[in-house]
């Protein structure tokens, strides 16, 4: 049994480059890691396959490696991760690999030769997977599919790599994702591309309730749902400035309201008062809502919501918070792409709109605060 199990497409993603790197007249292991911004040493194990290269690193791989392409590298790399999750077991690595070949046909051609390598990896040294590596014609399969352009998959093939009954995430939507992206985008501006996300990544947005207010009327066939946790219920009562048309939008299933202090005159229902307020704004301008009064009460039941968070006012407190100060409001708006954008606020009834502060949460607070949101709107009685 060998001493130490190395993820073997890790190894032979090293042995390509490190092949690549003598090609490139001899160029040290330490000058790459320099311009990949890796530590010698670590750079030499990521060649040796004992440390994997993280998908972070694409771009700065095809910068350094002229002959390596985006699309197949980000394919390898999300695949050694995969690969690597069960790393503790050759079966586990065996049956991955498999998964991986059938999910992604554009691999299928390296995948297939390792097959005859799994013996070898359970009962021989590292040493000796890289021989073979070498011998069974892998890492020549490997070197060509990573310095291919890669040939634009079919519907019916990314369709496949969505399926749901595959045990382990097979990446598909991001490959396809990845090939929509950069389809027709020449290499040279790759950089720039790179340069603009570590921009974006040092800017908050500022978001005032006007460009909220055009940000939904520009994606309002796109919404499916509409998540609100507000403080105070009656900030969601003047229809005159929240528009509340979308719930007609054909695409539209639901909105929830989530509120954590109880209404000022607790005889009123919120969702009334609402209906009230929105059938007299149609009401005004009924030629341009006719459609939408003649199925007003049916819409208003099956899609709008609104409940009193009374009993979890710690996690709406959470859930507005945002870098250590309470916000008022935070709007979770449901793709039907599958994004979430959310948006936070300090609004209040009384707040002049030039004190506004509002902002669009990056993707780890969002991922934090959808923890707190699905639990609050289980007990609303909503599930996501």
């Amino acid at each position: 049994m060998a001493q130490k199990i190395r993820n073997p497409l890790a190894q032979a993603l090293g042995l390509v480059l490190q092949n690549t790197r003598d090609k490139m007249g001899g160029i040290s292991s330490s000058e790459i890691a320099s311009l990949l911004n890796l530590a010698a040493s670590h750079y030499r194990m990521i060649e040796a396959g004992s440390a994997i290269l993280q998908p972070s690193r694409a771009i700065k791989i095809i910068q350094t490696f002229d002959t390596i392409e985006f699309i197949p590298l980000c394919q390898v790399l999300i695949a050694i991760q995969i690969i690597d999750s069960a790393k503790d077991s050759v079966e586990d690595m065996r049956t991955i690999t498999a998964l991986l070949k059938e999910a992604n046909p554009s691999m299928s051609k390296v995948l297939e030769k390792f097959d005859n390598l799994w013996s070898t990896i359970k009962s021989k040294e590292p040493a000796q997977v890289s021989r073979q590596l070498v011998t069974d014609g892998i890492v020549k399969e490997l070197e060509t599919f990573l310095t291919t352009e890669p040939v634009i998959l079919t519907a019916e093939q990314i369709d496949n790599f969505m399926t749901p009954t595959y045990r382990y995430p097979m990446s598909g939507q991001l490959y396809s994702k990845i090939g929509n992206i950069l389809q027709g985008v020449a290499p040279f501006y790759l950089d720039t591309v790179l340069q603009l996300v570590d921009n974006l990544k040092g800017i908050t947005p500022r978001v005032t309730a006007e460009e909220l207010a055009k940000w939904e009327s520009r994606h309002k066939n796109r919404i499916s749902h509409i998540i609100g946790i507000v403080r105070n219920p009656e900030v969601i009562l003047g229809v005159e400035t929240f528009d509340y048309s979308f719930l007609w939008e054909e695409n539209f299933q639901k909105m929830l309201i989530i509120h954590r202090d109880p209404p000022g005159d607790k005889t009123v229902s919120i969702q009334n008062q609402i209906a009230k307020h929105l059938r007299k704004r149609f009401e005004t301008e009924r030629i341009k809502y006719e459609r939408e009064l003649e199925i007003f009460d049916k819409v208003i039941k099956q899609k709008l919501l609104i409940s009193h968070g009374k009993q979890n006012k710690e996690k709406i407190d959470a859930i507005l918070l945002h870098k250590q100060i309470p916000m008022n409001n935070l709007w979770v708006y449901l793709m039907n792409n599958g994004y979430v954008v959310p948006f936070i606020d300090n609004a209040t009834v009384d707040l002049p709109t030039d004190n506004l502060y509002g902002t669009s949460l990056a993707y780890d607070e969002t991922c934090e605060k959808l923890t707190f949101i699905k639990e609050v709107c289980a007990d609303a009685g909503f599930t996501l």
